[in-house]
């Protein structure tokens, strides 16, 4: 709506002027009425307009002295002299004053009408203008800067500060931090892209009142629908990790005033524009992060993740002891294995590429036991089972282990529903009998067999359909298995634990532990400690 100003020495005249058109009605708002130009320059300070209606002959200044002033003073401002001299010397001064308009007294209600809405026309063709010039210039400025984090403008240092200087960007030291910010689940927030845009908008509103005063920094739309900020950093020492207060502070004021959260990756500070990118490359790395350090936080490139080096990313008879949890169908025994090697993939503290080696392995475990149970793998987990597409859709660690331990579960349950047969039963009776009575060194096939009423014959061959391994074999691993749990605990001697897992001969038992293992009773306590 379109402020005016009536400037007239005549009380009936402003009056008649008031109430002459239905002001609101057409877009118009009166705010300021004056009774000579020295009020309405001091009223104008206080309240702007957009429209002066000025009538000519005022006392102390009159409408033609008053219109100079105006212009000079606010360009933008059209003025409409109103007056009841008809001289040609009054409109030449006025147009070499640059007024919009001319009406002579007097005047009807249409003219007047159609005047303003001539300029109210043209005012709304100039918003118009102005604020296409203005997104253009916001655009390119955003395709410039877009351009300099992903180093595909190459041009010399002069080039770009001759290009920044175009979107009144002066650069006085050319050391940069990048800082990428992301909203959390913002996807599963906000369905619509305007809504997305609308919480974007606020959060670079919150992030300019929470950096510090005198930072020199330029906020943009970066790729995938990330938020940029580029700072000009006025410490000239380079890979140092910057501040993170003002992101610390940003991140505090959206969840208390907004009810979301932010995660933001904050690159190193870089030298020369060719460090843009690489500053933005570590920002990215930083904010990847989040999916197993998680949302919610500031995470500085100096404090990612590390990487696995020559370590291995599980002990290599893990594989083997899930495969034996499936095989014996001890959800609970395999879930425990899950938990052990995702708490240890936290404590490292892998990079996202790591953890998703490690949940491919894992996953590569449970398939192969479903193809070695006959089963076809599309029946199990469905035919659009894309394992690798999938783990990438979850943005976190926690969710991608939680839904692997699903997984397992649910191999477990499939396999058992076809597993109700006698012989299965016989199978499984002789397998619980083995995980009561491991620690009798005189424990063997024949015993079994006994024990579940069938010859040894018939029970090697169904115990091996059922579990894909003989009866010695579980009776072995199982034996190892508690031998580590008790290994675990620590101060047990070795003698004690030889006796407590089947085995009378401590030296007989170190020897089969090792062979079973790959390394020695004593080894294993010396990594455990």
């Amino acid at each position: 709506m379109q402020k005016v100003m009536i400037v007239d020495d005549e009380v009936i005249f402003r009056d008649y002027l008031r109430g002459a058109l239905d002001w609101e009605m057409l877009g118009f708002e009166l705010v300021v009425e004056a009774k000579n130009g020295i009020e309405a320059l001091r009223l104008c300070m206080e309240q702007p307009v957009d429209i002066a209606l000025v009538d000519i002959t005022m006392p102390f200044m009159d409408g033609l002295e008053l219109t100079e002033k105006l212009k000079d003073q606010y360009p933008e401002m059209n003025v409409v002299l109103i007056t009841g001299h008809n001289e040609f010397e009054y409109a030449r001064r006025a147009l070499k004053l640059g007024v919009e308009d001319y009406i002579l007294k007097p005047f009807s209600k249409d003219e007047l009408m159609l005047t303003l809405l001539k300029l109210q026309r043209e005012y709304r063709k100039v918003q118009v203008e102005n604020l296409t010039l203005k997104e253009n210039n916001r655009m390119m400025k955003e395709s410039f800067l877009n351009q300099l984090i992903s180093n595909e403008y190459n041009v010399t240092d002069a080039d770009v500060l001759k290009r920044l200087s175009q979107f009144d960007i002066f650069i006085q030291n050319p050391c940069f931090i990048v800082a990428c910010i992301e909203i959390d689940h913002v996807d599963r927030k906000w369905e619509k892209v305007s809504e997305r845009l609308l919480m974007k908008y606020a959060v670079t509103n919150i992030l300019n009142e929470a950096l510090e005063e005198g930072w020199n920094y330029n906020i943009f739309n970066g790729p995938e629908g990330r938020i940029v900020c580029l700072v000009e950093h006025s410490n000239a020492q380079t890979e140092i990790t910057p501040s993170l207060e003002g992101y610390k502070k940003l991140g505090s004021l959206i969840k208390k005033h907004l009810n979301f959260t932010i995660t933001i990756g904050v690159g190193r500070s870089k030298g020369g524009f060719k460090g843009i990118s690489s500053s933005y490359k570590e920002a990215l790395e930083a904010l990847q992060n989040k999916f197993v350090l998680g949302h919610d936080r500031v995470i500085a490139y100096s404090s990612t993740l590390t990487e696995s080096g020559k370590q291995a990313f599980y002990p290599v008879e893990v594989n083997e002891e899930l495969l034996i949890g499936l095989r014996m169908r001890n959800a609970e025994r395999v879930q425990q294995i899950l938990d052990g090697v995702f708490e240890s993939t936290r404590e490292r503290r892998l990079s996202i590429d790591y953890v998703y080696v490690i949940c491919m392995g894992l996953i590569a475990v449970n398939l192969s036991y479903i193809t070695e149970a006959g089963h076809p793998i599309e029946d199990c987990f469905g035919e659009n089972f894309f394992p690798y597409s999938e783990i990438r859709k979850f943005e976190s660690a926690e969710m991608t282990f939680e839904w692997i331990k699903q997984l397992f579960d649910r191999a477990i349950r499939y396999t058992g529903q076809y597993k109700n047969t006698r012989a299965s039963k016989i199978a499984q009776s002789a397998k619980t009998y083995i995980e009561q009575s491991y620690a009798n060194s005189e424990l063997q096939l024949e015993h079994v067999a006994q024990h579940v009423f069938i010859n040894a014959s018939y029970l090697r061959a169904v115990y091996k359909k059922e579990f894909g391994m003989t009866v010695s074999d579980y009776v072995t691993q199982y034996r190892m298995m508690k031998a580590k749990e008790l290994l675990g605990r620590g101060g047990i001697r070795l003698s004690d634990i030889a006796e407590r897992v089947g085995y009378s001969d401590a030296s007989y038992f170190s020897k089969s532990f090792k062979k079973f293992y790959g390394y020695s009773p004593s080894e294993y306590e010396k990594s455990r400690g």
